[in-house]
């Protein structure tokens, strides 16, 4: 029986058609084409910040009450809460006058000489009582504190005939009396309203011991 033979060419064509075909159907089934590797586009966030809280004032503290200083007793210029002393034990002299007054903050008293001033001690006391010389007799004054002149020498001391004794009752003066008047001394007793603080001064033509007095109660 006959059997017909292909020839090589046929067979080649075959090969090629069906390889062809193959590649073709791997085409078909590719994959899809990638999309671009960018991301979307990000939410773009708002240019402004929140404002930051700013915080609320803190309440100052209520201040505290503070005791108003009481002022200290003003004295007038010049004056000290001390004894003086001065004049000359040397020169001697005579009291020829005595006289009290009344001035805005002090009260005084001046004693009048017949030439220079003699030696004199003004000092301050606790208490208004003094002791009357020679006699030795306590005298009590009016007020709450004392202060005690003393004058020495007095050259002629029995020639003195001015007042001995003055109760003017001042704010700070109440009472101012002879104490001592015996060989060449003579001491006045001045009674004070309050705590005695003094100015001592001298004046001339004609000489005189000034004693103004203010007190602290």
């Amino acid at each position: 029986m006959g059997v017909s033979m292909k020839t090589p060419g046929v067979a080649n064509r075959t090969l090629i058609v069906v390889a062809l075909s193959v590649a073709l159907v791997l085409a078909g089934c590719g994959a899809s084409p990638t999309t671009s590797g960018g991301s979307g586009p990000t939410a773009a966030t708002s240019a402004s910040t929140s404002p930051t809280a700013t915080p609320s004032p803190q309440e100052s503290p209520s201040p505290v009450a503070s005791t108003t200083p009481q002022p200290s007793p003003q004295l007038p210029e010049g004056f000290t809460c001390a004894d003086a002393s001065g004049g000359s034990e040397q020169a001697g002299s005579n009291v020829v006058g005595v006289r009290v007054g009344q001035h805005d903050g002090y009260d005084r008293l001046v004693i009048e000489f017949s030439g220079p001033i003699p030696g004199y001690k003004v000092q301050r006391r606790t208490g208004t009582t003094f002791t009357e010389s020679p006699r030795d007799q306590a005298v009590t004054l009016s007020g709450t504190n004392g202060v005690l002149i003393v004058l020495h020498p007095i050259l002629n001391w029995t020639s003195y005939s001015g007042p001995f004794a003055f109760k003017p009752d001042y704010p700070v003066l109440r009472e101012a009396r002879q104490v001592e008047n015996f060989e060449g001394y003579q001491q006045w007793a001045l009674g004070i309203q309050g705590t005695p603080c003094l100015r001592v001064t001298t004046l001339t033509s004609p000489s005189r011991l000034v004693v103004d007095v203010a007190a602290t109660q």
